[in-house]
Parts: C-alpha cells; sequence; structure tokens
C-alpha cells in the first residue's frame, strides 16, 4: 500500500544555517516523510549539515533546489505556510489541530506542500499569498521564536500520528498550484481588457482579496478551465470595445 507520507513536501525557504537544514532531515527522517526541498539556499551540503542529519543523509542526498517557492510548489495540490504575523487579508489557523485535520483529509489523494520561512524573517508578502492556507503556532510569548528545525517537527510529528486508513479516492482531478497560478494570471489579463478599475484603485490589493476568495475553496482543474474560458471572453471583448 502506498505511503500517504510521499505525498508530502517539506520546503525551506532560503534557509541560512545548514545546520537546520541538516536536522530538518533527520526529522523528517524520524516522521517518515521523504521530500525535502530548498529555496534559494546558501552552502548547504557540507560537515554542518551533515553531522546534524546524523543517520539521514538519504533526505539530504534527495534534496531538491529550486530557485523560488513558485517552482517549489508548483506541483502541489495544496500549500500550507508557516508564520508568525497576522494580516488583515489573510487569515491565519493558530489551532495546529484544525489545519493537520485539513491536511489529514487531502494526504492521500493529493500533492501537499509545508512551507517554512526564513529563520529571520519567516515568508514575505508574496510568498503568504501562495499559500491556501497559513498555521501559527501557539505559544506562551507574545512574539514566539521557534527553531526552524523544531517547527518542522511539531507540523510532521503530528501529521505523521494522524495518519489513517485512506479514504474514498477523489473522482475529479484536482487544480495544482501552478494551475492556480495560471489562473490568477488569466483572470488579470482579463480585468485589464476591460479596463476594470477596483474600488480603492490598487489592483494588487484586489489580486490579494481573489486568492484570499479562491484559497478557501478546493478547485478541480475542471474549474479553473471554466474561470480561463471566461477570462478569454472577457479579453475578447475588451479587445472589440477598443477598436469600435
Amino acid at each position: 500500500m502506498p505511503n500517504p507520507l510521499d505525498n508530502i513536501r517539506v520546503v525551506l525557504v532560503e534557509p541560512a544555517s545548514a545546520g537546520n537544514i541538516g536536522a530538518t532531515a533527520r526529522v523528517l527522517k524520524t516522521t517518515g516523510i521523504q521530500q525535502l526541498c530548498l529555496v534559494n539556499p546558501g552552502a548547504w551540503d557540507n560537515d554542518e549539515s551533515r553531522r546534524l542529519a546524523h543517520g539521514s543523509g538519504e533526505i539530504l542526498d534527495r534534496c531538491r533546489i529550486f530557485p523560488d517557492l513558485a517552482s517549489a510548489v508548483a506541483e502541489c495540490h495544496y500549500v500550507v505556510g508557516t508564520t508568525h504575523r497576522e494580516g488583515r487579508y489573510r487569515e491565519v489557523i493558530a489551532d495546529p489541530a484544525t489545519v493537520l485535520a485539513k491536511v489529514v483529509d487531502r494526504l492521500h489523494h493529493q500533492r501537499i506542500a509545508l512551507v517554512f520561512g526564513r529563520e529571520k524573517d519567516g515568508l514575505w508578502q508574496e510568498e503568504l499569498m501562495r499559500c491556501h492556507l497559513l498555521l501559527r503556532f501557539p505559544s506562551a510569548v507574545a512574539y514566539p521564536s521557534l527553531n526552524l528545525s523544531h517547527a518542522v517537527l511539531l507540523f510532521t510529528h503530528a501529521l505523521y500520528s494522524a495518519t489513517t486508513d485512506p479514504p474514498p479516492a477523489p473522482t475529479a482531478e484536482l487544480a495544482t498550484a501552478g494551475d492556480r497560478e495560471q489562473m490568477y494570471a488569466n483572470i488579470t489579463e482579463a480585468l485589464n481588457a476591460i479596463e476594470f478599475t477596483p474600488y480603492n484603485g490598487d489592483p494588487d490589493h484586489f489580486g490579494r482579496v481573489l486568492r484570499r476568495f479562491f484559497n478557501r475553496v478546493q478547485l478541480e482543474i475542471r474549474d479553473v478551465r471554466a474561470i480561463q474560458t471566461i477570462c478569454g471572453q472577457i479579453r475578447k471583448f475588451g479587445q472589440r470595445h477598443r477598436s469600435a
């Protein structure tokens, strides 16, 4: 029987410490997760990372490197980010059990990315917007500062412990993060074609509102195609209007 944890990839965005990468590899092996992805890391495959990996060198050997978060999660259907920041236009859940339930519900039939930010700065605004769900680990202090590998351990160990028998397979193909990004690009082009102006005159703000809406929905690929078809018709209308 396939291991559902094989559908999980842990993504570290611009990790600064080779030791944290090695310690994360050890965490992944301990919790049964095989996929480690690094976004734009510095020098990392060295004595420090290998020493802290401690018997988990094969995780480092298979590690995949990406230039940015978009490419690291493009193949995934569901992207969960971690942050300690609140935001007006993003929903951050401070209950790990709620997030865990959403991930476990998808685990057997979807590719899922668990994204962890920089040790110093976390995930940036544009990276947070690429996540479908955001988790903030509760703590006893107002401004928590978990070690990177410790944060990974909290999430992955809970996930390992919660793995259960698979639910029924979905009947339709789900949209990946890459499919969603293409959809957002098509929506933007369509709105530009009809010279759409948001009520506050800020298209970036309106884009964040759209992402927040769609991130609440489990989109199938046919849903994305339907929206892209609508966008194509809007672009044609805009072209006819300008040439009239």
